[in-house]
C-alpha cells in the first residue's frame, strides 16, 4: 500500500529554539529543504559513553497541559526546557488510552494486544484470586534491557502491572523500586493544614481499597506524610546522586495529575487567577509534577551528567472528563482518557539528549511510546538483533534527520471490540453503539460492571478524519471517502490477525455520544 502523506506534509524539524554548534540537512519527499539543528558528539562516541536515560512519565496529563504544547493557564517551565533543548514531538502517542495497557506496552515495546493485556487489570473483590492480573512473566521490560546492559535501573512512582509477587517491579528487571503497585493513590491526608481537595475532602489512608493503594519501599509498606509528588522527586533525585559514578536507567513514574484532585497550598496559591476550585487544584497538582522534572533536571546538572543524559518525557494517556468539571485541556484535541479520538492517545512526548540530539526542534511524523524500547536499546549501544520488539523504531536518525521517512507506516490501537488506526494523515476509529443507558439519577456515564457480549447488537460507528486539516476530528470522512475505509478495515483485520485474545475481560465501560450516536468504550 502506498503511504499517504502525513498531516503535516512539508514539515520535519523547525527550529524553535537556542543555536546549536552544527546543522545537517535533508531534501524531503515533497522537495523542501529544511534545516535540522545537528549537535556533533562530544567527547567520546556512544558506544564508549552510553547515555544515562531518565524516562518520565506522567499520569493522565493531557496535551494542552504544558506550555511547551500551548497551555496559557497551566505554567511549566521546566517540562518546556525539555522542549526548548529537546525536540518536542507535535504527533507522539501511547498505545492506549487507560493507564495500564499504555503502560504494558511501553515497558515491553510491543502492542500490549500482542500477548492479551487489553484492558486496566482493576480488582473487582467479588471476582476472586483472579482479581489481581499483571504483566505476563514471560514479557521482558525496560528493566530487565537495561539491567542486562550493565546499567542500574530504578522505578519511583506509579506501577499499575500488577501487585503479586511475580509482577513487582523488583522481579521485573529493576534493582530498586520506591512507589504504588496500584492504579493510583492519594497524595496527601486531606485532614492536614493547607491541603485542597476537590470535589470534596480526599481520605489519607492508603489501605482503603477506595483510595488506591499504599506506598511501598521496596517490598515493604511505608508512611509517607508529605505531599507524594515531592517525595518521589526526592527519591529520584536521591536516585541520581547515589548512582552517577555509573550508568542508570531511572523510570520516574508520579501518578500526578491523576485523581484524587488534591495539591498543597505551596502549589494551588500558584494560580490565582483560575477561580474555579478544580482546576485551580488541578492546576497546582501540574505544577508540583514540573517542579519534579525540575528537580531531576537540576540533579543531573549538578552532578555533571546533563550532556549525556536521555530524558524522556510523556504522559500515559489523555486527560479526564468524567469529573464534575473541566479541569483539564487535550486541546486541539478532541476526547479523552479511555478514548481513541486523538485526545485520548496523543500525549505530551519530548525527547531530550543535549549531546546527541538537536536542540529546540520540532518533529511532526507519528511515532508512539513503544518506540522508546529500540531508542533506548540504541542509545546503549545494545544490538537490535537481541531485542523482541516489532513494535518499536529507533526514533534516535529521525529525531535528529538522518531519515526523513515516517518512523511507521501505521499505528494501532485495540480495546476489543473497538479498534483505530492512523494511517498518514487519515484516522479511523470502529467502536460499539449502544442503547445502554447508566443508573438512572447518577450523573455517572459509567455502566453497570457486567461481562458485556463480545458483538454489541447495535454493531459499531466508524468514523475516519483528515487530521490534517481537521485534528479536532469534528468531521467525519467515513461516508465519502469508502476507499480510504476499506483499505484501512484490511490494514486492521491482518494487524488483528496477530493478536492474543484479551487475558482477561473487560467489566468497565463508558458511553458517550459520537456522531450522532451513543457509543461504548471499553476500559
Amino acid at each position: 500500500m502506498t503511504p499517504m502523506p502525513g498531516p503535516h506534509d512539508g514539515r520535519y524539524l523547525e527550529n524553535r529554539g537556542r543555536p546549536t554548534r552544527g546543522h545537517s540537512t535533508s531534501l524531503l519527499a515533497a522537495g523542501l529543504l529544511v534545516a535540522a539543528i545537528g549537535c556533533q558528539p562530544s567527547g567520546k562516541t556512544e558506544a564508549e559513553a552510553p547515555p544515562n536515560i531518565v524516562l518520565i512519565v506522567a499520569d493522565d496529563l493531557g496535551y494542552g497541559d504544558i506550555g511547551a504544547n500551548g497551555s496559557k493557564i497551566i505554567a511549566t517551565p521546566h517540562i518546556d526546557e525539555l522542549a526548548e533543548q529537546g525536540v518536542r514531538l507535535t504527533d507522539g502517542y501511547v498505545s492506549a488510552a487507560v493507564c495500564s495497557p499504555t503502560r504494558a506496552g511501553l515497558f515491553t515495546g510491543r502492542y500490549q494486544s500482542r500477548f492479551g493485556y487489553e484492558y486496566n487489570p482493576t480488582a473487582n473483590y467479588a471476582r476472586g484470586p483472579d482479581a489481581e492480573l499483571g504483566l505476563p512473566e514471560d514479557q521482558k521490560t525496560l528493566g530487565n534491557l537495561m539491567k542486562a546492559a550493565g546499567y542500574a535501573t530504578g522505578l519511583i512512582g506509579k506501577w499499575h502491572l500488577g501487585a503479586l509477587p511475580q509482577y513487582h517491579p523488583l522481579n521485573r528487571g529493576f534493582d530498586e523500586f520506591f512507589g504504588i503497585l496500584g492504579g493510583g493513590t492519594s497524595y496527601i491526608d486531606s485532614a492536614k493544614e493547607g491541603v485542597r481537595s476537590w470535589p470534596g475532602p480526599s481520605s489519607g489512608d492508603r489501605s482503603s481499597p477506595l483510595n488506591a493503594r499504599e506506598v511501598m519501599d521496596g517490598v515493604d509498606v511505608v508512611e509517607v506524610e508529605d505531599y507524594l509528588t515531592d517525595v518521589f522527586a526526592v527519591k529520584a533525585v536521591d536516585f541520581i546522586d547515589r548512582h552517577a559514578g555509573e550508568p542508570f536507567f531511572l523510570a520516574l513514574t508520579p501518578n500526578a495529575p491523576h485523581t484524587p484532585i488534591q495539591a498543597t497550598a505551596k502549589y494551588v496559591d500558584r494560580f490565582p487567577g483560575i477561580a474555579r476550585e478544580g482546576p485551580r487544584i488541578f492546576a497546582g497538582m501540574v505544577s508540583a509534577l514540573d517542579d519534579a522534572v525540575g528537580a531531576v533536571v537540576a540533579a543531573l546538572r549538578r552532578n555533571d551528567l546533563e550532556e549525556n543524559t536521555l530524558v524522556v518525557f510523556i504522559s500515559d494517556n489523555g486527560c479526564i472528563n468524567y469529573v464534575p468539571d473541566t479541569i483539564c485541556a487535550n486541546a486541539p484535541l478532541s476526547g479523552a482518557k479511555r478514548y481513541h479520538l486523538e485526545g485520548g492517545v496523543r500525549v505530551p512526548f519530548l525527547v531530550k539528549w543535549p549531546a546527541r540530539l538537536p536542540h529546540g526542534a520540532v518533529y511532526a511524523e507519528p511515532a508512539i511510546s513503544l518506540d522508546l524500547y529500540a531508542t533506548f536499546a540504541a542509545a546503549a549501544g545494545i544490538d537490535p538483533d537481541r531485542l523482541d520488539s516489532p513494535d518499536s523504531v529507533d526514533l534516535l536518525p529521525y529525531l535528529r534527520g538522518e531519515r526523513s521517512d515516517p518512523p511507521h507506516e501505521f499505528l494501532f490501537w485495540r480495546s476489543a471490540p473497538n479498534l483505530a488506526v492512523r494511517w498518514g494523515k487519515w484516522k479511523m476509529w470502529k467502536v460499539d453503539k449502544t442503547d445502554l443507558m447508566p443508573a438512572a439519577m447518577t450523573g455517572s456515564r459509567l455502566l453497570p460492571e457486567v461481562d458485556y457480549p463480545p458483538v454489541s447488537a447495535k454493531g459499531q460507528l466508524t468514523v475516519l478524519y483528515d487530521l490534517s486539516v481537521d485534528v479536532g476530528e469534528r468531521q467525519n470522512l467515513a461516508a465519502s471517502h469508502s476507499e480510504i475505509v476499506s483499505q484501512l478495515e484490511a490494514e486492521l483485520d491482518n494487524w488483528t490477525s496477530q493478536l492474543a485474545e484479551p487475558l482477561w475481560t473487560s467489566r468497565r465501560s463508558t458511553i458517550d455520544e459520537l456522531d450522532g450516536q451513543t457509543v461504548q468504550l471499553y476500559f
